[in-house]
């Protein structure tokens, strides 16, 4: 009995830092957005509103974040799927989307956000002026990151 109340609470402990890691990510994406970022290779460098969270698409990010995590790999398809079925099947009405990803050593909000804004395509999807909704999955397991932004249709 004992050891079930332990993995209970290693369980629920693990799910609130993800949620406070994600929350931390998405607050990091927003100053971002408020400072103006300028993107490697062009694009960024306007002074944008914040994004608005989500849960679907909070939900989505964290299914690949766990599938990810738990399968290891790195990849934004997974069974032949990319992130526009996934949301899709999810049922968001989009008219554009990007999903980002990262996966690695520490689950450190700060070495996500900061290895997408070196990566000029990542930063351009933060930067993006259309997005104006997104959610963030993290998985413990295998440290994986993902973030889908989007403009609702």
């Amino acid at each position: 009995m004992g050891r079930w109340v332990v993995l209970g609470v290693l369980l629920l402990s693990g799910f609130s830092l993800a949620a406070s890691l994600e929350a931390q990510v998405l607050g990091l994406i927003n100053q971002a957005r408020a400072q103006g970022v300028r993107c490697p290779g062009g694009g960024g460098g306007l002074k944008l509103p914040a994004l608005k969270y989500d849960a679907v698409l909070a939900k989505t990010a964290l299914g690949h974040a766990i599938n990810m995590g738990q399968k290891g790999f790195l990849s934004h398809y997974y069974g032949g799927v990319g992130p526009r079925v996934r949301l899709s099947r999810a049922g968001y009405r989009y008219t554009r989307m990007s999903e980002i990803i990262f996966k690695g050593g520490s689950p450190s909000p700060a070495r996500a956000i900061r290895w997408w804004l070196r990566s000029g395509v990542h930063c351009r999807a933060i930067m993006n002026p259309y997005y104006k909704e997104f959610g963030a999955g993290f998985s413990p397991v295998g440290n994986a990151w993902a973030v889908v932004l989007a403009q609702p249709r």
